[in-house]
């Protein structure tokens, strides 16, 4: 499995609020740095691959930098700190609910999977009964 910031690794795009505080905060300044060309990109300098979806790739190795973009969002010092913090919290908040709709997913893949298990047996003894009562030929 391929590892985040590597070269082809499946990386979460920003969200829409991220992108328009990029947009509004960030085009004026560098917002990411690769690290393998040791080189720091402008927002509109970095490429997207438009075959593969990605997008926020360094121009020069097409390394995806989302993840260091992303970073640079919630510590941009030119956004004001009531942006940044507000941004934060709607950050956590996204994640918890992620996180909550996980789990909510894995209880409702366990009761799928008991129910299942119930209706098969269920069939098994209805099966049973129907074998027990069939008249003798």
């Amino acid at each position: 499995m391929a590892q985040p910031g590597s070269r082809y690794s499946p990386v979460r795009p920003l969200t829409p609020d991220e992108r328009a505080l990029l947009f509004y905060y960030c085009l004026n300044h560098t917002v990411t740095r690769c690290l393998i060309c040791a080189r720091s990109y402008f927002l509109s300098e970095l490429v997207a691959d438009l075959l593969s979806g990605r997008t926020h790739l360094c121009p020069q190795c097409r390394r995806d930098l989302t993840e260091n973009v992303r970073t640079h969002v919630y510590a941009c010092g030119i956004m004001p700190d009531e942006v940044r913090q507000k941004a934060q919290a709607l950050r956590e908040m996204a994640q918890h609910l992620v996180k909550e709709s996980r789990q909510l997913r894995d209880k409702a893949d366990v009761l799928i999977r008991e129910a299942e298990a119930a209706v098969e047996e269920t069939r098994r003894g209805l099966w049973q009964a129907l074998k027990a009562t069939r008249p003798s030929t």
